[in-house]
């Protein structure tokens, strides 16, 4: 029985170490120092048909189709802080967690559904971008987990910068070689954060994935 038991906890050892998500870093970090300069220069960019570079070109490409969150925060006044916010190409409009203290453990899950793209990374804009301000007053994230069709994969590693900071997953998530997956979600968990220097909530702008850029 001794044996057994010996046997079964070796073997449960093993599957959670090989279970264990990989620590990412970004790859690429595209400082924001002024938002307004910034925000003018995306719809710049949006508004001319024939740039690649066009502040929606990834999300021509990648279809949101539902995003849900653990919680947000309540409006204020003309400001909402709801989970729609993340996938709406406005560096102004974040969502923020809606639960006391800085939201550890909250989440928000998108479901994706494309016909041919995969998915080879994300990007994402920390923080209340809307300002210096209003990125310096609220907390940011610092360590968020990533799960793709409820599995836990990755851990990524944001820094405390504003602006877009892009992850590499260095494969395709959606596609195992023979068959692409048209439909998953995709799960972001708040582990750690940069606490703000006002508030506690925690807020990210905007998210968009790589891989048809």
């Amino acid at each position: 029985m001794k044996k057994i038991l010996l046997a079964f906890a070796l073997t449960a050892a093993v599957m959670t170490a090989g279970a264990q998500v990989k620590e990412l870093e970004p790859v690429y970090i595209e400082e924001l120092t002024d938002p307004v300069v910034y925000a003018k220069q995306l719809q710049e960019a949006a508004e001319c048909e024939e740039c690649p570079a066009s502040g929606k070109s990834g999300h021509d490409c990648h279809f949101v189709t539902n995003i849900k969150a653990s919680s947000h925060l309540a409006p204020q006044g003309k400001n909402n802080y709801d989970e729609k916010n993340l996938y709406d190409d406005n560096y102004f409009t974040p969502w923020v967690e809606g639960v006391k203290g800085y939201g550890i453990g909250e989440k928000v899950t998108l479901t994706v559904e494309i016909d041919y793209i995969t998915i080879g990374g994300i990007t994402i804009t920390n923080g209340y971008s809307k300002s210096q301000t209003a990125w310096k007053n609220n907390s940011r994230v610092k360590k968020l987990k990533f799960s793709y069709n409820g599995q836990e994969m990755f851990i990524l590693n944001l820094k405390d910068q504003m602006g877009e900071q892009s992850f590499a997953f260095g494969k395709d998530l959606n596609f195992d070689g023979n068959e692409l997956t048209k439909k998953f979600t995709i799960t972001l968990e708040i582990l750690d954060v940069y606490k703000g220097d006002k508030y506690d909530d925690t807020a990210i702008s905007e998210i968009s994935f790589g891989g048809c850029h």
